[in-house]
């Protein structure tokens, strides 16, 4: 039985551990312009942004070598996962890169993070029916409307693209710093169901 706990065990820890390393870094990237934009206030935003996205990459390592630890069966349900997951991923990377070029060549600087922005955010909604998962619900709002929000403004005031940048990656920062937290939190749930040692 104990085996067999961890062939399953092996698969759900991998499909966790990794993916609060990427949380933490979007978590910068979305933040990294809050203090050019905001002085002080922005600046301490991203310090705070920072330091919980070193405790996430802190905890997200600690995790991947727990997960190490046991070996992966990959079921039916998790090769649908990986086929519908590497799909979703090639369509919304591919609109990120696509619409990132084309406003770059007609030199619409301040709509290229926005419009970045509302991609991921939309990817959270198909994501959440793949993974049978709630929370993705939850975080979509966030950049969504965020980039929504920096593009209206991109419209109708003279805003620097720093600053519309910034009120974009307000959402994204939320979405991926609650995601990151979710992820650590799941982590631990799941060795706790299996019965894994996990400290």
């Amino acid at each position: 039985m104990e085996k067999e706990q961890q062939k399953f065990y092996g698969e759900a820890a991998q499909s966790i551990a990794p993916y609060g390393f990427l949380m933490a870094f979007f978590t910068l990237i979305y933040s990294l312009f809050f203090g050019i934009a905001w002085g002080l206030i922005g600046w301490l935003i991203f310090a705070l942004a920072a330091v919980c996205s070193v405790y996430i990459a802190c905890m997200s390592l600690r995790n991947i070598k727990h997960a190490n630890r046991f070996e992966v069966f990959e079921s039916l349900e998790g090769q649908r996962i990986k086929k519908q997951m590497g799909l979703l991923s090639a369509v919304t990377y591919t609109g990120v890169w696509m619409s990132g070029l084309i406003l770059a060549y007609f030199g619409l600087h301040s709509f290229i993070f926005p419009t970045v922005t509302l991609i991921i955010g939309l990817h959270f909604i198909p994501q959440a029916k793949i993974m049978n998962r709630t929370i993705d619900y939850f975080v979509a709002p966030f950049p969504i409307l965020s980039a929504l929000s920096a593009i209206y403004l991109a419209f109708v005031s003279d805003m620097r693209w720093y600053v519309l940048w910034s009120v974009a990656g307000i959402g994204g920062a939320c979405a991926t710093l609650i995601y990151g937290f979710y992820l650590l939190s799941v982590y631990r749930k799941t060795a706790e169901k299996f019965g894994m040692p996990y400290k």
